[in-house]
């Protein structure tokens, strides 16, 4: 019969807390670069040319109808290894590059519903004002749009940060990853696995609570 160790658990944290930064670098550069991609992505959906469309249609079915860790084996073992540049980048990288792709697929929807959203007037104001298209949506469109586009955001970035786990099953020597050698290890599955999720958890609460700081600022401009 299997007897809970408080010592194995207590012990499990420190070297599971050493990788963390590991996890927060994938969750932050990831989203940090999804972001500008979705941006990129969503300003070319407004377009009419009717090819691009249909190729960015698509592009954002093919990462929003298959699963993230298929992704992360197909372009961590089988395209980036052979895309000159990018092979010569490290595994974590590499990693960060495909949730990105990955990620900015659900965001760019979120953004263009959100640019969408944001009066047609506005842009109108602009030109009249003597601005052009790109200086009508920095300063004006796509400020009001990212108020309007922050609490979907933020569960994107949720998602990330939970999603990045699945980077340990290419190699990526994150907290899941320690915590699955240490398991293998020491046969403490209960111990490893409870204080990982612990982490993990804990994260999470602090991201849920600068969510809603966010969005309190977010909505206090206007």
């Amino acid at each position: 019969m299997y007897h809970f160790s408080m010592s194995y658990f207590a012990d499990a944290f420190l070297p599971i807390i050493e990788c963390m930064r590991v996890t927060l670098f994938v969750t932050f550069a990831s989203f940090a670069s999804a972001f500008v991609l979705a941006i990129l992505l969503a300003v070319i959906a407004m377009t009419k040319n009717r090819v691009i469309q249909a190729v960015l249609k698509v592009w954002l079915s093919l990462f929003r109808g298959t699963p993230l860790l298929a992704q992360l084996f197909l372009f961590c073992y089988g395209i980036f290894p052979y895309m000159p540049g990018i092979n010569q980048l490290s595994l974590t990288t590499q990693a960060v590059l495909c949730l990105a792709l990955s990620y900015s697929a659900y965001m760019s929807e979120t953004i263009r519903g959100a640019i969408l959203s944001v009066d047609k007037g506005q842009m109108e104001a602009c030109i009249t004002c003597g601005m052009t298209s790109i200086q009508g949506y920095i300063h004006v469109v796509l400020p009001q749009a990212f108020r309007l586009a922050v609490p979907s955001l933020m569960n994107n970035f949720i998602e990330c940060f939970k999603g990045s786990s699945l980077c340990s099953m290419v190699g990526v020597v994150d907290m899941m990853l320690r915590a699955k050698m240490l398991a293998n290890k020491t046969y403490r599955f209960i111990e490893v696995y409870l204080c990982v999720l612990i982490l993990y958890w804990a994260l999470n609460m602090i991201f849920v609570a600068v969510q809603k700081m966010i969005e309190h600022k977010a909505n206090a401009i206007y």
